[in-house]
């Protein structure tokens, strides 16, 4: 499989994303346990762009596994990578809500929507539907099919698993990270209650709650690491 690993040391000028830098300790060595031995199926024709301790507007998850589908990003535009962050806003509503008018997007962008709408059309990201802006085809536009989150601690697991929670709001799959972890420790039970999976060192893989993956894109930072992982490679950072 080919899998890429991005962070701090990554020249990002090009695809977009800051990184915080590593701190060197345990909980930075069970983070390197896990990027070596990544217990991760990556499909045919898929790669799998690794992000780790992303800024974003939540934080810094430790680790985001992107796995994207190659062949739907072949026929994409290169205006694609002048994309912001605000733009991606703008694309998760209109492809959530639907035909958005010029009014309703202004009213929720406030009047500077003009160019946001303007580098979406260039990108061919949308289309205009009589007098509104409508998505194009999600499957053309969204290679993404699985974003893994994974908070890491040592100890203190509840604060992983709340941090783990709070990454469901971009992240198909949201997990745990922790050294050890018995069959009946109540972390297996509160993460299961709260569909969040488990990874342990010592164990491997402990998955308290079977669950289909919620669907992609949830957010616009959903599309930011859609964008991220494609222009990584489109950059020659893969």
């Amino acid at each position: 499989m080919t899998v890429a690993i991005l962070d701090h040391n990554c020249a990002t000028d090009y695809f977009g994303p800051s990184f915080r830098r590593r701190q060197v300790g345990p909980e930075d060595e069970l983070v390197d346990w896990f990027l070596d031995n990544l217990p991760i199926r990556v499909p045919r024709g898929s790669h799998a762009t690794v992000f780790r301790e992303p800024r974003l507007q939540s934080g810094f998850p430790d680790v985001v596994i992107t796995i994207w589908n190659v062949k739907t990003t072949e026929s994409w535009s290169p205006e694609r990578t002048h994309l912001t962050d605000r733009d991606m806003r703008v694309m998760h509503h209109i492809g959530q809500r639907g035909a958005c008018s010029p009014n309703e997007l202004q009213s929720l962008f406030s009047d500077r929507i003009a160019p946001c709408i303007e580098r979406l059309l260039a990108a061919e990201m949308v289309r205009p539907r009589k007098d509104a802006w409508a998505a194009r085809s999600l499957a053309k536009a969204f290679a993404v099919r699985r974003i893994i989150a994974v908070e890491a601690k040592m100890t203190d697991w509840r604060v992983a698993l709340e941090q783990a929670q709070l990454n469901t709001w971009f992240a198909s799959d949201s997990y745990v990270l922790l050294p050890h972890v018995r069959r009946r420790d109540r972390v297996v039970a509160e993460a299961s209650a709260a569909g969040i999976g488990i990874w342990s060192r010592e164990d491997g893989e402990v998955r308290p709650a079977t669950r289909e993956p919620d669907p992609m894109p949830r957010s616009y930072a959903s599309w930011l690491f859609n964008e991220w992982a494609w222009r990584a490679h489109a950059g020659g950072h893969l």
